[in-house]
């Protein structure tokens, strides 16, 4: 499953599991592998959200060019 925010990662964490020992509780060797998968989770959650924010960054200045030339534009008609 690839998270693409929180709620994906709540959705993962309600349904991770630890394979019990016979004698002493939860298999260690187990928990830590579904704490790497949950990191990885984790990672692809922040990475996924991090592109989306560059890319509105992105939108965004790409906008504040377009108005700064079109306000340079109004000042040039003025003076003229």
């Amino acid at each position: 499953m690839a998270a693409k925010g929180m709620d994906d990662i709540a959705a993962l964490l309600k349904g991770i599991h630890f394979r019990k020992k016979l004698f002493g509780g939860v298999d260690e060797a187990d928990v830590w592998k579904q704490l790497d998968m949950l990191q990885k989770e984790y990672r692809q959650a922040f990475e996924a959200q991090e592109e989306q924010y560059r890319a509105l960054l992105s939108e965004r200045n790409a906008m504040i060019t377009k108005l700064k030339k079109q306000l340079q534009g109004f000042e040039g008609e003025r003076h003229a």
